[in-house]
Order: structure tokens, then sequence, then C-alpha cells
């Protein structure tokens, strides 16, 4: 099947899929190391790393269109700025946007075709600031609310036409905010169009930020996924930054938080996956997360300090 071609199998491959909920474990100070590395944190002395952005060098390009390893919209799928099966409200754009004349079709594509002379939006939501990347999601204003037809604008990096790896240690520190609506996440696709299989290494909403969700998706020939609520006492995504961290292996996917094991499942359903590319985003709205209201705070900042990814030597 084509993500391009196959319009009603794409839609149905974003929509939220049903997930075996596991509940709540307990807070992350109780949890058991995964490896015997130092203070019980994951062990990468096996490790190699095959990929990594911390944004300390402002000299070193981020987006793909200016040689840098980020892509701000789902290349993979389309060119794809917003996910409508899931009802988000944002839009995700990037200082060379130029909207569509027709607005947002109902794949999620709002790119106005080449060549056809229109300006840019002119909304970044990307910035450096004091070593981080800073994604900013902020109400469309007045002014482009003819030009957009999405009451938010956001944005997300996706390394999908950079890196790909199957199997190895991936992982992201960030801190996250906080406010009813908001769904900033770090997940894992498969670099594959034949069928949709995704690792939600952390995906958080902005209403309760003393948890975080790690999950699976997969079709039910290959298994059940999990989706899996980790946090507790002590914990708050929003006051601090934190690691997520997902290793993959043939035999397991073992999830992290500040290198501390949270959640662990069968890899056997993963092993004959395609290599996955990661995407970082902070999304407005939808059926899961809920639509922002007036306690929600903007701009809302997602925080990025860096992103890597390891390969075992």
């Amino acid at each position: 099947m084509s993500w391009a071609n196959a319009e009603s199998g794409q839609l149905e491959a974003m929509r939220r899929r049903d997930l075996l909920v596991l509940g709540s474990l307990p807070a992350l100070g109780a949890l058991p190391a995964l490896a015997a590395g130092k203070a019980g944190r994951f062990d990468l002395s096996g490790y190699q790393r095959t990929f990594s952005t911390d944004f300390s060098n402002r000299r070193r390009p981020l987006m793909r269109v200016d040689g840098g390893p980020f892509s701000t919209r789902y290349e993979e799928w389309g060119g794809l700025r917003t996910l409508p099966g899931n009802k988000e409200l944002e839009l995700y754009v990037d200082p060379g946007f130029v909207p569509a004349h027709g607005g947002t079709d109902k794949l999620g594509r709002a790119d106005a075709p080449a060549g056809s002379g229109g300006k840019p939006l002119g909304v970044d939501p990307f910035s450096i600031r004091d070593g981080a990347l800073e994604i900013s999601a902020i109400p469309t204003p007045p002014a482009l609310q003819e030009m957009v037809d999405r009451p938010y604008l956001s944005g997300m990096i996706s390394t999908d036409r950079f890196f790909a790896q199957r199997y190895g240690y991936f992982e992201m520190r960030a801190r996250l905010p906080a406010g009813l609506g908001l769904w900033p996440a770090f997940w894992l696709v498969s670099k594959t169009q034949l069928e949709h299989i995704e690792i939600d290494v952390m995906e958080a909403i902005g209403g309760d930020t003393a948890h975080v969700y790690q999950s699976t998706h997969i079709k039910a020939s290959r298994g059940k996924g999990i989706h899996v609520r980790v946090g507790g006492d002590g914990f708050d995504y929003a006051t601090a930054s934190h690691s997520y961290g997902l290793a993959w292996t043939p035999d397991e996917l073992v999830f992290t938080i500040d290198g501390v094991e949270t959640t662990r499942t069968d890899g056997r359903p993963f092993r004959d996956a395609p290599p996955m590319y990661m995407i970082a985003n902070l999304a407005v709205g939808g059926d899961w997360a809920g639509t922002p209201d007036s306690d929600t705070h903007f701009p809302a900042v997602m925080r990025i300090d860096y992103i890597r990814a390891y390969r075992p030597k």
C-alpha cells in the first residue's frame, strides 16, 4: 500500500488505535535499574553513538532544506502538516511554509504547489536558546487566519529523510509544556509504506504533568500493542528536563526515563520491522489531549536539549 495513493489506508494508520492498557507503574524513584551502570542508569558503554544533535552549535544547520538532519513535516507520509485522523488542531509550519490557497486537505496536506509564487506565512516555531531547541505552539494570529484554516501553529522535527536505524538505543532529553490540549511526543516510525509500525518513546498530555505514556502500535497479526502510564510522586515533566529513551533489541523493547527502566515488552513483533526514524513534535488538541482552555498558556514551549541514537558496538 502506498501512503501517497491509498488515502483511506493512510487515515486508518493515523488514528488512535485500541491498545492494551497496563495501568500506572510505581513512582520513578522506586523503579529498578535497567543495567548495572553508574547510579543504576542505563549503561551505554557497549554502544556507539550513530546520531546526535545537542543544539549547542548555532552554526550547524538543523533543517533539511539548509543541509541539516530534520524535516519539518511528515515527508514520508506525503508532506502532511497535521494529522486530522487524531482530530489535532495544529498546523506544523516552518519559515519557508507557503499555505495552499484551498487550505488544509482531509489528509493534512497544506503546502501551496511548487512554483505557485505565494508568500511564506512568516511564522517560525523553532528557536535556539541557551543550547536547546525550543518548539513553540501559538494560536493562529488573526491576521493569518485567512491564510491558514487551523486554529494553532506549532512545529515538528523528523529524521525521516536523514537517519533511520534498526535496533539500538534512542533518546531525547526535553522539558515539556503544561496545559490542557498540549500533546508533546518523541516517537519512532518504521521507514516503510507497507504497514504502520510505531513506538512512542514518550507522549504526554498537558493536563497531567506527573505522568507520560509509552506505547507501541502494530497490526493485529504482529501482536498486541501496549499503552503504559508512567510517573507518579516526585515526577513533573514541566518543571525540569528529563531524558526519555528506548532500547530496541531483537527480543525486547525497554523504555527508560532518566536512564531508569519504566516499561518492558516483547521485541519479537518488531524483529523484521524496517529501520525506524525519530520524530519530536508538539501537537495541540485532539480526541486524547483535549482542547486548550483559558488556563493553557501560549506560547507553549517544548524545550529539547538533545536527540541521540546509539548502536551496539
